[in-house]
């Protein structure tokens, strides 16, 4: 548990180099980030889902993506759908964004690191192995099912159902072959993913490092799983928005969408002519310790963000926006104000902050990278993007959230939390190149 809580320290700066995202709102970073900027949400009710018994569901479905370009088996593409494809997608953007490329690097040079949540299997996976088994009367019989019925399901059927395949399957087409690991399954994952990539730099284990997240595909299952998570309201409450913070908030909005970076150590950077987005100085991990099974989150949060803070060795007022987990629900974001107090005290009163949630939904293990992403937008813009879903703001929030339009303000450093619902923590520090 100690170690599991110990914010890691950048012995040396750990630079961006290049990132890649896609998204409700649009498929690069900065053409997302200006959406942001104008008010835009990626999130709408969706019809389809409601005839599958979900009731009227609202959700931010990731746009559609051009068909992209793997070696890969079309039938296990199809079975893995969008999870690959937007995997795919934000990380090739991100490799292709770095200069000068991958040049002068070998394939065992370049780490790899992902969170990743769960594949679910599609109804037509398996329905004409089941129209197979049944008898007479129409039910399903497992002596057919073994005896004929199992043959019309694709043999490489289970293997499409786990996350890790399709991150195989990226590297492979991307060529990477150096370190690697997937993570998994809540929103802290990301964060893991880009500290181990971080590791992997300082060790010099891994020359360049890709890392971040992928969402789920939004389904009945995810739903269902976010729902019994405590994510979601109950089923045939009116579909609300997510509304981080808002006095009137009632659950999340599930998203899809991923978001990957491009790390290495800024000497290197320097060295090859690649021009650095922000650096990485601070992370930090906490969750319930055993005397606080069944407590509220707030302490491993702020413990979180206190050990991403020194890591940094920064102080809370350094701080100039905190990218909050902010997944709009009730007690969620009541547990992240109680933290966010218990860190900054009184310098709390005039800090920004800001979710991401509200305009593209919760992206579950990719959504710290996706907000990394965002907060090397914020630096580069000076802006902060409004959260206009959050009006009227719970009377309780003593931060600034900006919610009819952008705030400017100079912005040099950037807290990132994230939570699962099962208890851990994380957060991360980025910082503007000086």
């Amino acid at each position: 548990m100690e170690d599991a809580q110990r914010g890691r320290s950048m012995s040396e700066h750990i630079v961006i180099t290049g990132s890649g995202l896609a998204s409700a709102l649009g498929h690069n970073p900065e053409e997302v980030f200006q959406y942001l900027l104008a008010g835009k949400t990626g999130i709408q009710q969706v019809e389809e889902l409601a005839s599958q018994g979900l009731g009227a569901t609202k959700c931010a479905p990731a746009a559609p993506l051009a068909p992209h370009s793997m070696e890969i088996m079309p039938r296990l593409a199809d079975l893995m759908e969008k999870h690959l494809a937007l995997l795919f997608h934000a990380s090739s953007q991100a490799m292709t964004a770095r200069f000068p490329g991958t040049s002068g690097l070998r394939p065992e040079e370049i780490g790899f690191y992902a969170a990743m949540g769960m594949v679910d299997y599609g109804i037509a996976d398996l329905l004409p192995a089941v129209l197979k088994s049944r008898d007479r009367n129409g039910n399903l019989d497992y002596s057919q099912f073994y005896a004929q019925g199992y043959r019309e399901i694709y043999p490489l059927w289970p293997l499409a159902m786990l996350n890790n395949v399709a991150f195989c399957q990226v590297a492979i087409s991307l060529e990477i072959r150096g370190v690697n690991a997937v993570f998994s399954p809540h929103a802290d994952a990301s964060v893991q993913a880009i500290a181990e990539g971080v590791a992997s730099l300082q060790s010099r284990t891994a020359k360049l490092v890709l890392a971040g997240g992928v969402g789920e595909t939004v389904s009945p299952l995810s739903l269902n799983r976010a729902r019994l998570s405590g994510l979601l309201p109950p089923l045939g409450d009116s579909p609300q928005d997510c509304r981080p913070f808002a006095a009137q908030r009632n659950g999340t909005v599930l998203g899809e969408g991923a978001a990957m970076v491009v790390m290495e150590l800024e000497s290197s950077a320097v060295a090859n002519g690649s021009i650095p987005l922000a650096r990485i100085t601070g992370v930090g991990f906490s969750c319930r310790t055993k005397s606080e099974a069944g407590a509220p989150l707030g302490n491993a949060l702020a413990r979180a963000m206190s050990q991403a803070l020194d890591a940094a060795g920064i102080q809370p007022a350094a701080v100039d926006v905190l990218v909050a987990h902010g997944e709009g629900t009730i007690h969620g974001d009541e547990y992240e104000i109680a933290a966010v107090q218990q860190v900054f005290c009184d310098c709390g009163l005039s800090l920004p902050v800001y979710s991401s949630k509200g305009s593209l939904g919760h992206l579950l293990a990719a959504s710290p990278a996706l907000d990394l992403v965002l907060a090397t937008q914020m630096i580069k813009n000076q802006t902060i993007p409004p959260c206009p879903s959050s009006i009227p703001l719970d009377s309780r929030v003593p931060f600034v959230v900006p919610a009819e339009r952008p705030l400017a303000v100079p912005i040099r450093t950037v807290l990132i939390n994230a939570c699962s619902p099962e208890g851990p923590c994380a957060s991360m520090v980025v910082e503007a190149i000086r």
